[in-house]
């Protein structure tokens, strides 16, 4: 009697969580009192069924490594511990940079949902960077709709979202009748990049995957961003982002929190508006009087440019360009009369490309004898190549930045 009862609960384990469980319910095979944990005599009592027939071997394998590794504790960018107490088997990713992560760790076999910009890349203007996560569930966008129906439907272990987006009360108040697991990771941000793909590599057993691409990211940029880090503020220009994220206003810029000034920091520059908190419009006086060396402008522009455009169209950040040359209170600036004012788009700050192209440029832009060497085209093609698998020529094709470094 005893061993029937034990036979039907680890199968009821091994069969999984409905979708109507709390977050407290989580079922994990060979964990026979509910605390979400397989002790020793638990292991031994799967091991008792398996030799009765009761469970299968694999089902014991499985058993005997959720017994030796789980759970697993680690702290996402939020500050939040979160404990995982069986292997991930079904993820949704609602970042795009998450999503080369997983890539990078050979693991989109457990990807079962993913955002719209992974879904639908060529029609949000990715070209086929993304080609291969066309047949995943379409959940949504993170910043603005996410489809919850269609993400709870799709029953995922973890979904990885963003530090702020979806809000904590959207995501409470619509996943509080499942056990899906959040994950809030701030992977544009580089001061936490590679901790980040050296956490998934541990959690979804591809350490060694996890080793291989920080050792490629060390020996292609890190290098570079360890010498930049190692400037004196006298060593830095002081620089002006100009921040587009689509609204089209202008005078909006990033501040102390923000992915944007942790490139401009990481790239070896000093933001003018590095004590404002996140994106905030300032005003254009403030600008002239703090006399930036260096203008970025940064524009999310859907259709043109972009990747695998020609590389000779090149008119609309041009516009872009000789629009912040003409502004009258800004032709003051060391940055406007000595030209120093470049344009960067969506493409340089999204997944890999936001480290690869974006730092990679900005690096050239802000300190070019540092990064003479630095060829971000180069380097990013063998990013996709190498660790993406993404079929897209960024070496003859691409339209990222202007002017070109």
């Amino acid at each position: 009697m005893t061993n029937n009862i034990l036979g039907s609960l680890i199968l009821l384990a091994c069969v999984g969580c409905t979708l109507g469980q709390a977050a407290d319910q989580i079922v994990v095979p060979g964990d026979v009192d509910g605390d979400k944990i397989v002790s020793a005599e638990e292991l031994q009592k799967a091991e008792d069924g398996c030799n009765a027939g009761k469970i299968t071997s694999e089902e014991l394998a499985m058993i005997r490594m959720i017994h030796d590794s789980y759970p697993r504790t680690f702290t996402d960018s939020s500050g939040k511990e979160i404990d995982i107490y069986k292997p991930i088997s079904r993820i949704a990713v609602l970042t795009t940079e998450d999503y080369e992560i997983l890539r990078t760790l050979n693991a989109t076999d457990r990807v079962v949902a993913a955002s719209k910009y992974v879904v639908l890349s060529r029609e949000m203007g990715s070209g086929d960077l993304y080609a291969d996560g066309s047949g995943y569930i379409n959940i949504g966008s993170p910043t603005s709709t996410v489809d919850w129906e269609a993400l709870i439907e799709a029953n995922p272990d973890i979904v990885i979202t963003y530090m702020t987006s979806p809000k904590p009360e959207d995501l409470a108040q619509n996943l509080k009748e499942t056990n899906i697991t959040v994950i809030r990771w701030d992977s544009g941000n580089i001061s936490q990049y590679l901790d980040i793909v050296k956490t998934m590599g541990y959690l979804l057993d591809r350490n060694e995957s996890a080793d291989e691409y920080c050792r490629f990211f060390e020996d292609k940029l890190g290098r570079y961003l360890n010498a930049a880090s190692d400037l004196s503020v006298e060593q830095k220009p002081r620089v002006y982002l100009e921040a587009d994220f689509g609204g089209g206003q202008t005078y909006y810029t990033c501040g102390s929190g923000h992915a944007h000034n942790a490139l401009i920091m990481a790239a070896g520059g000093e933001n003018i508006f590095a004590d404002l908190q996140g994106f905030k419009q300032v005003d254009p006086e403030s600008v002239a009087i703090l006399n930036p060396q260096v203008i970025l402008r940064y524009k999310y522009l859907k259709d043109s440019p972009g990747i695998e455009k020609s590389l000779d169209d090149t008119a609309a950040l041009k516009g872009l360009r000789d629009e912040m040359l003409s502004r009258p209170e800004l032709n003051r600036t060391e940055a406007v009369q000595d030209g120093m004012v470049y344009v960067f788009t969506w493409d340089c700050t999204k997944g890999g490309g936001r480290f690869y192209l974006g730092m990679g440029y900005l690096g050239k832009w802000l300190q070019p004898q540092m990064f003479n060497e630095y060829d971000p085209r180069q380097v990013y093609q063998e990013y996709l190549e190498k660790f993406q698998g993404a079929d897209v020529d960024v070496i003859n094709q691409g339209v990222f930045v202007y002017p070109e470094a």
